[in-house]
């Protein structure tokens, strides 16, 4: 066999030679070799399982591939308390109104858009989501550490979304009249506003579906992702 370098936390490897298969545990004291039959390779990988646990029934598709996993979850419209940092180090807690959100997270990256409708499906049109820190949809999530992509984590991901201090980065161009989306954002806490206006989301014509296929899939070019 030639020469190959082992990843330091692998505990075994399987070798595909002519006519059969070669399994090699690497133990302590020395490695083990075993000749395997394809029935008994078909046989191990056959009763491999994978058990996401309970999943949220906001979770609207799930991908497990070689390259990770990757989820498209949302969260109903409704009121949510935030923490947002404004100019002179002045930040507060902000209770208000926002749209369904929508999140798309593969690997330690996540996306997040809005939705001017509460039902999201294939076919629903993304609009930007009316918060800071959020480039092409990308999540900056600043120096705070991110888990990977996982059902079990999306609990996190979401409280992290509205824990963190939102400050002024990627703040323009997030909503219809306002230079500074965090401006909106103080002026429906201040005027205890009960909905969102759909009117201030900014629409795109990209689809929830345009989104998984570009990010997740890779089918198709978007530049807008």
């Amino acid at each position: 066999m030639r020469n190959h370098k082992v990843p330091p936390d692998a505990e075994a490897a399987l070798y595909f030679l002519p006519g059969q298969y070669l399994f090699e545990a690497f133990r302590e004291n020395g490695h083990g070799l075993k000749a395997l039959s394809s029935v008994q390779v078909t046989r191990a990988f056959r009763d491999l399982q994978t058990d996401t646990g309970w999943i949220d029934r906001r979770i609207l598709r799930y991908r497990e591939a070689t390259d990770g996993i990757a989820i498209l979850s949302f969260l109903p419209a409704g009121s949510r308390t935030i923490t947002v940092a404004f100019p002179n180090d002045r930040v507060e807690a902000l209770t208000l109104p926002l749209p369904t959100l929508i999140l798309l997270g593969k690997g330690k990256d996540y996306y997040l858009w809005a939705a001017g409708t509460s039902k999201v499906t294939r076919s629903t049109r993304l609009a930007v989501a009316p918060l800071p820190n959020i480039g092409s949809g990308k999540i900056c999530f600043g120096k705070n550490e991110v888990p990977e992509t996982h059902p079990s984590a999306l609990t996190t991901i979401w409280k992290l979304i509205f824990d963190a201090p939102f400050n002024g980065d990627h703040s323009a161009g997030r909503c219809q009249t306002e230079d500074d989306v965090r401006d909106l954002l103080a002026k429906l806490a201040a005027d205890k506003v009960k909905k969102f206006p759909t009117p201030q989301l900014i629409m795109s014509s990209s689809t929830v579906e345009d989104a998984w296929e570009s990010i997740v899939e890779r089918t198709r070019y978007d530049s807008r992702f």
